[in-house]
């Protein structure tokens, strides 16, 4: 009987519970917000029983009572320091906020200071009235923002995404702005004709306005010209670089409940500031009336680091475009407050010179057989060679001075390295020049390396000073271990290196390489001094340990070069013959 009792029990509940489940589900509200509108998560407090909701809580900066104008949803906590009681208050949809005990105060128009201001005054009365206490009443109570309220605002003009958004009474009009301009995505469907419509209504706009707008998205929509107009019929400018560069709350107001923002397209026509060189962000600004000069290079985000804000360039353009004026101002004197800032008008141009560093970062590489090798800082016109081995700890014991190279990049006037490839360029430029010339040129232009001309043995083996060098930004200096072999490259059977033998001759060494290969000009052979890099015949040196030794191969002129030559030669000789029976021809006519 017990269990029979039992198992009857725990159906009823569980039939309990699974209808209360159903209720919940069918009576619970819809977290989805209005189509179109972004919505903050979170309920609405109640107006009996006010709760924080954590998800509303979001804010771009804290909140100054001077600033913040309440309305209708604002959620404060008011305590009194008398009884320790802490109340959770919301202002009326007739904006009204309610204080038990104390009474009620209007907020229509008024800012969080504001009120404080009037609650403050009603307490000290009431208090002087009731308990006959002094002015340090005003220690009584405290009343915070505890939570704003949410607003509806509208977006038009100028953006990706017109509409209406919910924000709270926290929120600057530039999220707004930044939210409703974002690329949205458009899942087109078929015959959605409202939707291509509004697309080609903005193009035509977009046509109409761009000889004067020009390509340029950015110029698209005004960044200086936004307008809110609240509820009451006041209107607020946003100036999005001011405001950016500055955070002036002047330049960029909270929204309010049915704010609606305008952003315009942005009108050239109407003039324009440039502010260039050393500013963070150089950039062409919309003019607006009671802009100024130290304001409009915070606007490009202030200046650099290395900025000369003591010889800013003002440029001024006549009405008729024809002629300017340039002044310099001192805009350190007016950062300091030590001088007034210089009104601007529409057309000038700032520009922000940097200050010559001649701190320049100079330096050069040391490698090979040095007891230090690594980087090294240079002066930027007069550090010598010795000066730089001198720091790098001199030669090492097994240091190859005759060896030893100094190389440099080559940099064309915007300093920029000129490769072998842009050198390989001016081959087209060679008009003047043979052929023959122009092959050899092309040749040495692939073999050429950027070597100093420096002789490291006479400068430091026999201690001529005249052979220093000034070194160069850039430039690597290399001292190879003493060598024991000779390198042979070029056209021979294995390339490579051969041991050093002394009194050796060049023969012997493309013996050993595996003699000449085919196609090889023998008489083209070079030996290439390690110490000087000369270029010399076998028969004008002796062969030394670090020397090279290089045979060309049998053809450096253009392919069909022969088949040119016999064809120049041809049209020659059957010049000369034509030329030759002319001659005849018009001796013989004389005659008769």
């Amino acid at each position: 009987m017990i269990s029979r009792f039992r198992i009857q029990l725990f159906v009823l509940l569980a039939v309990c519970s699974l209808f209360g489940e159903v209720q919940a589900q069918l009576t619970a509200p819809s977290s989805s917000s209005t189509m179109g509108i972004p919505s903050l998560s979170g309920s609405v407090p109640d107006k009996a029983s006010a709760q924080i909701s954590p998800e509303a809580m979001i804010f771009d900066g804290a909140i100054e009572p001077t600033e913040y104008r309440l309305g209708p949803g604002d959620v404060l906590q008011y305590r009194s320091w008398t009884s320790n009681d802490v109340q959770q208050l919301m202002v009326s949809a007739d904006q009204l906020l309610i204080i038990p005990r104390i009474g009620e105060f209007a907020v229509k128009g008024k800012t969080l200071g504001q009120l404080k201001e009037e609650i403050r005054e009603h307490v000290v009365t009431l208090f002087k009235r009731t308990k006959g206490v002094t002015d340090s009443s005003q220690n009584l109570f405290s009343l915070s923002l505890t939570q704003p309220r949410r607003v509806y605002v509208t977006v038009l003009g100028e953006v990706t995404t017109p509409g209406v958004y919910t924000y709270t009474g926290g929120t600057r009009a530039i999220v707004a702005i930044n939210v409703a301009d974002r690329p949205t995505q458009h899942t087109a469907i078929f015959g959605d004709e409202a939707f291509q419509r509004e697309q080609e209504k903005r193009k035509r706009e977009q046509d109409r306005l761009r000889p004067y707008l020009g390509e340029g998205n950015e110029k698209t929509a005004s960044r200086r010209n936004i307008i809110v107009t609240h509820n009451d019929g006041t209107t607020d400018r946003v100036d999005i670089p001011r405001f950016m560069a500055t955070r002036d709350a002047r330049f960029c107001p909270l929204l309010r409940e049915g704010d609606l923002i305008y952003v315009p397209f942005r009108r050239s026509l109407n003039g324009e500031i440039g502010v260039y060189g050393a500013v963070n962000s150089p950039q062409d600004f919309e003019y607006i009336e009671g802009d100024s000069l130290w304001a409009m290079i915070m606007a490009a985000l202030g200046p650099t680091q290395g900025a000369d804000l003591t010889k800013v360039e003002l440029t001024r353009m006549a009405n008729n475009g024809e002629s300017y004026v340039t002044e310099i101002k001192d805009c350190a004197a007016i950062k300091a407050g030590q001088a007034p800032d210089v009104k601007l008008e529409a057309g000038d141009r700032i520009f922000v010179r940097d200050n010559p560093d001649l701190r320049e970062l100079s330096r050069v590489v040391v490698k090979g057989e040095v007891m230090h090798p690594g980087v090294y800082p240079i002066r930027r016109t007069n550090t010598k060679l010795s000066e730089v081995i001198k720091q790098a700890g001199g030669f090492s014991p097994y240091a190859f001075l005759a060896g030893g190279t100094v190389t440099r990049q080559k940099l064309d006037i915007d300093n920029k390295d000129v490769t072998t490839a842009d050198e390989a360029l001016l081959v087209g430029r060679l008009a003047n020049l043979s052929v023959e010339d122009t092959a050899n040129f092309q040749f040495l232009t692939q073999v050429r390396t950027g070597y100093v001309a420096v002789d490291m043995y006479k400068l430091f083996e026999k201690g001529d000073a005249s052979a220093d060098i000034t070194l160069r930004d850039g430039d690597v200096v290399s001292i190879p271990a003493k060598p024991n072999s000779v390198y042979v490259w070029g056209y021979v059977g294995n390339t490579g290196y051969i041991p050093y033998h002394e009194g050796a001759p060049t023969s012997y060494y493309i013996s050993a390489a595996g003699g000449y290969a085919e196609g090889a000009v023998k008489e083209g052979t070079r030996v290439i001094k390690a110490r000087t890099r000369q270029w010399q015949k076998p028969e004008e040196t002796v062969i030394e340990a670090g020397d090279e030794i290089y045979v060309p191969k049998e053809r450096l002129y253009p392919a069909d070069y022969s088949l040119q030559r016999t064809f120049s030669i041809v049209n020659l000789i059957g010049g000369i013959v034509g030329t030759v029976a002319t001659i005849v021809t018009l001796v013989l006519v004389l005659k008769k």
